[in-house]
């Protein structure tokens, strides 16, 4: 016997005597006995609501004859006797014979996905032939329910003839497996049904890359040959018509712009139909953050000129939204924040978000924290549906040991999605800023135009198992107090390798440079040199704390270079550990010329898994720490570190 249905143990009888009568109640082998006094039930658990009084309970053992392991639980899988073994039991015996007829088709599906045609699937309950049992029979409770499954041979796939497939094209680049043969509905091998559902599927949607959006299967022939334990599969495929794109209706707006929220697609009415293109659309409708729900419809008939109409089906959110975070870590102290968000001011998705954050939270002096207060204002779809203009004004005070930083910035900017992975931005922004620190005090008036690209594939933006994020910035640049100009070139790149196949073993890495060009280290803003150090940086060591130094004091650098390599392993569905190395630091030349050395840590961390990505618990231990540095540091946050 392979698989066995737990057995639930016997009832305990139990009576208590509370009157000479109540002596002489006829005790039932196996019953449980309770008694009633003025109105109350004593010595009996509450019946399960959930819980039907007819409810027929069972046991179920699942034998499959010479199957392998992994058939064995595809068997189970399927059985719906097996994972309700466990559950509520059916509400009656007519329930439960339903449950009990359901499975042949039920196993038999799963022998089909596998390949073997020939099976048999024999059901007894109770030793008896279920067509023998009456729906309202009386049956011992828990009732022994056995199944035998003989999977017979595995068939392969003799003949494969498929008519109305289509060419080979560029529209398959980006498909790693976009042919029947490729997932394997191809001669000789295993006849998996997936295979040949899966093949219809994948010829469908090869035809409406090509345009034709109503592809479908006309016919599908399969013959399994018993005496050779071969599938023969015919299969015709009927392309239709090409197709454009046509108009778009919009249902389900209150407060935005209908004519708008279809602009924001980015579908064009009039050019040729492509799938890619309703997905981009339905997702550059998601990141407006205005509708709870979007999803784009197609018409199942062309219109006159070869047009496919399409719906947009939307749901709008709440016009106002507010959240916020705390964090903590033991070298920079614990940090708060808060937000209010306006989504849709004038009805094009125009949002105002207000926030503030206080970090640095080590001590009892408000003087020694770190401020930040800003107001963003978005406009998506300025020019292109794919375009937002984007408008900040901030205010910050950063209080970490090496300096003191009061600054103002207000920037303006625009950011265009390329593709779904790519994006370019363009901007200017102007700092005034007071800065203290060992070298005496100074001002400065700093104007910026940065230009930068991000690549952003990663799966999961808090919790990534695969893809990269790149970023690369270039960021001319004038400081009129000292009346220096040059230029900023900043560069970083994560990546992600699951180890396995359902991604729990994931190593991550990631690489950051950066490089100050045409201003010495004393003339530009403490804010704008690099530092290392900190929870987002070289853990171990205190927020901004490394980098070069002079008499004895950081000073920050004109480059900087630093990396984590991590190992990620989920070891339930709530929990998982991390183990990482970190190293980096900031150098006093424009590029990286390990004047300084290297600052390692290295260290470990706990992950709890939330709807809203992990919560992060890291220990860090600096491995080469200098005198004043911490033996180790704990951070706590919200997402994976990078």
């Amino acid at each position: 016997m392979r698989a066995k249905g737990k057995r639930l143990p016997p009832t305990i009888a139990r009576l208590v005597a509370v009157a000479a009568s109540l002596l002489s109640a006829p005790l039932l082998s196996g019953e449980a006995t309770a008694f009633e006094l003025f109105g109350h039930r004593f010595f009996e658990a509450e019946p399960d609501p959930d819980i039907s009084p007819d409810a027929q309970r069972y046991t179920v053992a699942i034998d499959t004859v010479g199957a392998d392991d992994d058939l064995h639980a595809a068997v189970l899988a399927a059985s719906a006797l097996w994972s309700g073994r466990d559950q509520t039991p059916p509400p009656s015996t007519a329930a439960f014979l339903s449950r009990v007829n359901a499975e042949y088709a039920r196993v038999t599906a799963a022998l089909y996905r596998a390949g073997h045609y020939g099976g048999t699937v024999d059901i007894t309950i109770d030793g008896r032939d279920p067509d023998s049992v009456a729906p309202d029979s009386t049956l011992p409770q828990p009732v022994k329910v056995a199944m035998r499954v003989t999977p017979g041979p595995l068939f392969r796939f003799g003949k494969v003839e498929i008519t109305g497939a289509p060419p080979l094209g560029q529209e398959d680049a980006d498909f790693v497996k976009s042919t029947p043969a490729e997932i394997g509905l191809a001669a000789s091998e295993p006849a998996r049904a997936g295979a040949v559902t899966g093949s219809e599927k994948l010829l469908i949607d090869a035809w409406r890359r090509r345009g034709h959006p109503l592809a479908s299967i006309v016919k599908r022939d399969t013959v399994a040959q018993h005496d050779t334990s071969t599938l023969d599969v015919a299969i015709t495929v009927d392309p239709g018509p090409a197709a454009t794109f046509g108009p778009l209706a919009v249902t389900g707006t209150s407060r935005m712009n209908p004519e708008y929220t279809a602009w924001m697609a980015g579908i064009e009415p009039g050019t040729p139909y492509d799938p890619a293109a309703i997905e981009r659309g339905q997702k550059n409708l998601r990141r407006l953050q205005v509708f709870s729900s979007q999803r784009i419809e197609e018409v199942k008939t062309l219109g006159p000129n070869g047009e496919l109409p399409l719906t947009l089906n939307v749901a709008e959110r709440p016009l106002r939204v507010f959240g916020g975070g705390v964090s903590y870590a033991t070298e920079d102290g614990a940090g708060l924040e808060a937000y209010w968000q306006h989504r849709n001011l004038w009805g094009h998705a125009e949002s105002l978000r207000l926030s503030g954050a206080v970090n640095g939270i080590a001590g009892v002096d408000p003087k020694d924290f770190n401020y930040n207060l800003s107001a963003t204002f978005t406009r998506p779809g300025v020019i292109t549906p794919f375009t937002d203009f984007n408008a900040a004004l901030g205010a910050t005070r950063e209080t970490p040991d090496t300096y003191t930083e009061t600054a103002v910035t207000a920037k303006v900017g625009l950011t265009h999605a390329i593709t779904e992975q790519l994006s370019a931005s363009l901007g200017l922004g102007v700092t005034a800023s007071r800065d203290e620190d060992s070298q005496g005090t100074d001002k400065f008036l700093f104007t910026g135009l940065p230009l930068g690209l991000t690549y952003d594939s990663r799966d999961d933006k808090t919790d990534p198992h695969e893809g990269f994020n790149a970023k690369a910035s270039l960021e001319p640049f004038y400081e009129a107090n000292f009346g220096n100009a040059g230029v900023i070139v900043d560069a970083s790149v994560a990546s992600y390798w699951p180890v396995d196949r359902d991604g729990r073993f994931v190593i991550a890495g990631r690489l950051a440079a950066g490089s100050i060009l045409g201003a010495p280290i004393d003339e530009m803003p403490n804010g704008r040199l690099y530092y290392a150090g900190g929870g987002s940086s070289v853990r171990g060591y205190a927020y901004r704390s490394l980098g070069p130094e002079k008499n004895g004091a950081v000073t920050g650098g004109l480059s900087h270079l630093e990396g984590s390599l991590e190992m990620r392993a989920k070891v339930t569905d709530s929990f998982g550990v991390v183990g990482f190395v970190d190293a980096g630091n900031a150098f006093a030349s424009s590029y990286p010329d390990f004047s300084e050395s290297l600052r390692l840590a290295a260290g470990g961390g706990l992950r709890y898994y939330t709807g809203l990505g992990p919560v992060r618990l890291d220990v860090a231990v600096p491995l080469d720490p200098k005198p004043g540095d911490s033996a180790f540091g704990l951070y706590i946050g919200l997402g994976q570190s990078f």
